[in-house]
């Protein structure tokens, strides 16, 4: 009889535990995203001519002769990918502040002593870009891009005095890019910077178009 009870009430048992619901296993939450935000920056050096001679001869009557510069450039960028592509290449648009500083001696040929002065050109260019880009193979990729803007000047010629300025700003670059991880990205390339019709100041110093160097890093959310 007790043999008989044990089987029942294990029947029971297991009769109840084959009717429970087998627990809803729900999957995580996907983590938040920044959808397609990336951040950056840019190392370069570029060398350019410059109109500085033919202000100093407007200042001080004599001819003389000027180095090329040589510019140091640094730029920073926030930007998202658009979602969209064009001639197969993925669009992209960015926010980008660089610092530009760059220096010069220029001579003077006067009776006596000729007279040497340095010369130091500051640049902050501020621009609004647009980046297309495509990949060729194994993480491999091409791009270029162009941007309009606003830069702040301010040249220091020695025996002349500074000035600050500013006015319209163009850039344009193309390189390779090369995807370390989903999130890191390499990349390198050519600057074209447009300044030939920016003025510094009273002196009325210009710079012409320049193209140089640059390596830069990207990390996108």
């Amino acid at each position: 009889m007790k043999l008989v009870t044990l089987l029942t009430a294990s029947s029971v048992t297991a009769t109840a535990f084959a009717g429970e619901p087998a627990p809803v296993q729900t999957a995580p939450a996907p983590a938040p995203t920044l959808g397609g935000w990336f951040v950056g920056g840019t190392f370069g050096m570029l060398e350019t001519d410059s109109n500085t001679e033919q202000v100093a001869y407007n200042q001080s009557g004599y001819n003389g002769s000027i180095d090329d510069f040589e510019f140091e450039m640094y730029t920073l960028h926030v930007g998202q990918d658009l979602g969209t592509q064009f001639l197969g290449c993925d669009l992209a648009a960015y926010f980008e502040v660089g610092y530009i500083t760059g220096d010069a001696t220029g001579t003077l040929f006067v009776p006596g002593p000729d007279i040497v002065a340095d010369i130091d050109i500051d640049i902050i260019p501020i621009t609004i870009n647009l980046k297309a880009e495509r990949m060729f193979f194994a993480g491999i990729k091409g791009y270029i891009t162009a941007g309009i803007g606003y830069a702040f000047t301010e040249t220091d010629v020695e025996g002349l005095g500074s000035d600050d300025d500013g006015g319209f700003y163009a850039q344009a670059t193309i390189g390779l890019a090369y995807d370390i991880n989903e999130q890191w990205e390499i990349y390198g390339g050519a600057r074209w910077l447009y300044l030939s019709d920016l003025d510094f100041g009273s002196d009325g110093g210009e710079l012409d178009d320049s193209v140089g160097y640059e390596v830069g890093l990207r990390y996108s959310f």
